[in-house]
């Protein structure tokens, strides 16, 4: 069965405004994210900043480039959930950022929508079949 769309969108609302509400900005979330050493623009940058930023594109503003490409790198490694002291699930704060940002919401897309780019998937297939010693994968996730 197909969900409403109507549904799917009042849940994303509701959502988005609970995390408006209880986040508070601190940036531990973005402190433990093992993506952030992947991008010349996101390493150093205080944490708070970044988070007001992606708060911005969920309030359906631009949102500043650190928060777009932070929400570009999101792979839900769920780090940052346990490290939230006001108990909000940041990767789904994440997650909704980079709906918002693709212009699923209707709001004006930052990113461009993998979708449309047909090299995307055979991506995820190779980077899929990459396998990863143990000492790697402990790197990453640090």
């Amino acid at each position: 069965m197909k969900p409403d769309t109507d549904q799917l969108l009042a849940y994303i609302e509701r959502t988005v405004e609970r995390t408006l509400t209880a986040c508070t900005g601190c940036g531990k979330c973005f402190d433990v994210c093992p993506m952030t050493r992947y991008s010349d623009l996101l390493p150093g940058r205080p944490g708070g900043e970044v988070v007001a930023g992606v708060l911005d594109i969920l309030r359906g503003k631009a949102g500043t480039p650190a928060a777009v490409e932070w929400t570009r790198l999101c792979t839900q490694s769920a780090l940052c959930i346990p490290v939230c002291p006001e108990k909000i699930d940041p990767m789904l704060m994440l997650r909704l950022s980079r709906i918002t940002a693709l212009g699923s919401t209707g709001a004006q897309p930052l990113l461009p929508n993998p979708r449309r780019d047909p090299e995307f998937f055979r991506r995820i297939n190779a980077f899929a079949k990459l396998q990863l010693s143990e000492a790697e994968l402990d790197e990453w996730q640090r």
